[in-house]
């Protein structure tokens, strides 16, 4: 096997890097991300044809790294750019920590100055002929059985509060309080921090109540109480896309709907930020950009 040593330091540094990951409260998909990433480039190691160290590893070590990836999964698109970018940050990232535990310098800066640039989009969420095929969905299913309360429950959360899914997976029915017309709703966001999501009570009493009528803790949970996991929600929602009939995937284009839908009713940029539990403004500011009616209407009004 080409790189042994090489490979099982890589592995022996990952192991105490993942201890970092964990102390310094980084998500579990941070952590799977990283662990991803370090595994496919251990794979890549085992059949390299150069010998390499930590002194004599090169920018063009990395770049074949990225070339065996495209060959290995076949893809030539800008979702594949933006992996590029993604594994590039992590592994600079691991490739500092080892840095910092080695007697000798591995030349992280020039080894990783790869500029990969990816075009700005606009994130989009659900197209609104879709939205509406989802609320009618919702507003015809009978709430007559666990799976069904627990579909609309989840559909209701992701549509209507912004979660993501790691929120939603951490979701008990202890953590929803009453506030006038509103549920305050407290769970734990990207980066183990707390954060409330705010949901109207007319569009999950009913469900809520079935909830705690049963005794059931966990708002996604299976009906054997296990609470389900990031690739459970992604194919159980995947599953109603197909069913009603939209194009869609996962959770996280539910809560892309959710910011332009707030946008689009002119909440303040800042609000919007709160509601989505972004860090930096910046980040909310993606949704922000006009669409091409928006900029016509403008473009008009100049000519009036």
């Amino acid at each position: 096997m080409k790189n042994k040593s090489f490979s099982y330091e890589i592995e022996r540094f990952f192991d105490y890097f993942v201890n970092e990951l964990k102390l310094t409260n980084k998500s579990k998909y941070t952590i799977i991300s990283y662990n991803t990433t370090i595994r496919s480039f251990v794979n890549f190691l085992r059949q390299y044809e150069k010998t390499l160290t930590f002194e004599n590893l090169k920018k063009i070590d990395i770049i074949n790294f990225l070339e065996y990836k495209n060959l290995v999964l076949e893809k030539h698109t800008e979702l594949e750019m933006s992996s590029k970018k993604l594994y590039i940050t992590h592994l600079k990232t691991f490739f500092t920590f080892i840095n910092e535990n080695l007697d000798s310098e591995i030349k992280v800066s020039s080894i990783f100055k790869i500029n990969i640039k990816i075009p700005k989009r606009t994130p989009k969420g659900v197209e609104s002929n879709d939205v509406k095929i989802l609320e009618e969905y919702l507003s015809n299913i009978k709430l007559d059985s666990y799976l069904k309360v627990r579909t609309s429950m989840i559909l209701k959360i992701l549509l209507y509060s912004g979660a993501r899914r790691g929120e939603l997976e951490a979701l008990k029915t202890k953590d929803f309080i009453e506030d006038g017309k509103l549920f305050i709703i407290n769970t734990i966001g990207k980066g183990n921090k707390e954060r409330i999501l705010y949901t109207p009570i007319k569009y999950i009493q009913k469900e809520l109540e079935f909830y705690k009528k049963h005794n059931i803790k966990h708002i996604a949970a299976t009906k054997t109480g296990k609470v389900m996991d990031g690739s459970h929600i992604y194919r159980f929602l995947n599953g109603i896309y197909k069913k009603i009939g939209i194009k869609y995937s996962g959770a996280h284009i539910l809560r892309h709907t959710f910011a332009k839908s707030m946008l689009a009713k002119d909440v303040n940029i800042v609000t919007v930020q709160e509601l989505l539990g972004h860090a930096s403004i910046q980040t909310t500011m993606i949704y922000a950009n006009p669409n091409q009616r928006e900029v016509q209407k403008a473009y008009l009004d100049t000519l009036r």
